[in-house]
């Protein structure tokens, strides 16, 4: 399939950052999501980038629960809005400037991958690789650049699964609550 970009030029549109797990996402809590949510923008804005997606690294058996629990924490947020498509659920916050940050606390990607398929079949649609992408990607249009993997190298993330696909890969052994703009920056220029 031909990678669409929102904008013609060949600099970085699309970056994914995969870290934490929805526990810990939640433990962040609004100031702390405040802070990320700026955080991300920043460190993806210098270069262009419009959109940013994350993943958490991987999950437990309470994740709905801390689904629940990060909605509720997004609505306390200002610009921050959901949205919900092919049965999965993400949160969008938007900066001033353009540059989007999309929440997917789904932590295994191949459920959501399966959700996306089985939605898709439900719909009698045509199930082909631009109607995945689409709906596994959506809001954001262009498939990932990048995709910074939070955590040890030898560990891949279980919420990853299609993203995966087109995105050069860069891992950073740092948790999830050390991530600022600056790794961001790294890992873009590790890109370029």
């Amino acid at each position: 399939m031909p990678r669409t970009k929102e904008t013609p030029s060949d600099g970085l549109v699309h970056v994914v950052v995969c870290g934490g797990t929805p526990a810990e996402w939640v433990d962040l809590g609004v100031q702390g999501w405040s802070r990320r949510f700026a955080d991300l923008a920043t460190g993806v804005a210098h270069v262009g980038a419009r959109w940013v997606t994350v993943f958490p690294h991987h999950g437990g058996d309470d994740d709905s629960a801390h689904g629940d629990a990060l909605a509720a924490l997004y609505e306390q947020i200002d610009k921050v809005e959901t949205v919900e498509t092919h049965g999965i659920r993400r949160h969008v916050w938007r900066r001033d400037d353009g540059v989007n940050v999309v929440v997917d606390p789904n932590a295994d990607g191949h459920d959501r991958f399966a959700r996306v398929v089985s939605s898709l079949a439900r719909s009698g649609g045509v199930i082909d690789e631009q109607a995945l992408s689409g709906a596994l990607l959506h809001p954001v249009r262009d498939e990932p650049d990048l995709a910074l993997i939070l955590g040890p190298p030898d560990t891949m993330p279980t919420s990853l699964v299609w993203e995966l696909a087109y995105s050069e890969l860069v891992f950073l052994d740092i948790k999830w609550k050390d991530l600022e703009s600056l790794h961001l920056e790294m890992a873009i220029d590790d890109f370029n």
